[in-house]
């Protein structure tokens, strides 16, 4: 699935759970009455100002409209709201932006991270080649 398709997809499902039509999204969002159609259809790539004022037309909460930014390939605007299914990754990003951590102790939590991160690059590495074979 590519970027635009994941978009659409993400778009129309936000769209209907709101029971609008994509003329009156448009409408609402201030664009032409066919540019829904083609966004959801991944025929038309957004900007990220598009994909705001379609999340403020449908008045998105925060985390939905993060997560259509994110499915249109843009930084949301609180990137751990994408953490919000891996609570364990919140917490240590909280941590680490903690002014009040020691930075020695900051230093040592990326390290084990970074070792966490390799480790599992690993095991995927390792995993690919099984299955290859």
């Amino acid at each position: 699935m590519q970027a635009n398709d994941h978009f659409g997809v993400t778009l129309k499902r936000y769209r209907e759970a709101r029971r609008v039509s994509q003329s009156k999204l448009a409408e609402r969002a201030g664009f032409d009455h066919s540019y829904v159609s083609r966004l959801e259809s991944g025929a038309r790539t957004p900007t990220r100002d598009a994909v705001q004022q379609l999340a403020e037309a449908m008045d998105l909460e925060r985390m939905q409209q993060d997560e259509l930014l994110a499915s249109a390939g843009f930084l949301p605007h609180e990137v751990s709201s994408l953490l919000s299914s891996e609570p364990e990754i919140t917490d240590v990003l909280a941590l680490l932006q903690n002014s009040s951590m020691p930075d020695n102790y900051r230093q040592t939590m990326r390290q084990v991270l970074r070792v966490i991160a390799d480790q599992a690059r690993l095991v995927l590495k390792d995993s690919d080649q099984v299955s290859v074979a």
